[in-house]
């Protein structure tokens, strides 16, 4: 799961600072645990900057991602979907943490 918010979060930096979008193969997870928390929370510490960047006619312009160029779409839009789908992805991460609890205090049946 890791993996995939990082490569979706870099492509959405990517896009927000206007450079042409990795592939996914070209976003690598540093590893288990520690190295991948922090790398996301690099990532979180890169999305802030760059919001704390935009412009009121930055937000205004035509969203390059996820929307490629439709004039329907802002940057605006694009800042909320991305923070929507992280919000989406810690919702996941922490039910998926408590499962993995649960499971462990519980006796088997």
């Amino acid at each position: 799961m890791s993996r995939h918010i990082g490569w979706w979060w870099s492509v959405a930096l990517d896009h927000a600072q206007g450079r042409p979008p990795r592939d996914r193969a070209d976003v690598v997870r540093p590893g288990e645990g520690a190295p991948t928390v922090t790398w996301l929370r690099e990532l979180r510490t890169r999305w802030l900057s760059v919001l704390d960047g935009l412009t009121e006619s930055d937000l205004d312009a035509t969203a390059p991602f996820p929307w490629p160029e439709d004039p329907r779409y802002t940057v605006a839009h694009m800042v909320a979907s991305v923070n929507t789908e992280l919000t989406r992805n810690v919702t996941e991460i922490g039910r998926l943490r408590l499962l993995r609890a649960a499971s462990a205090v519980r006796p088997p049946h």
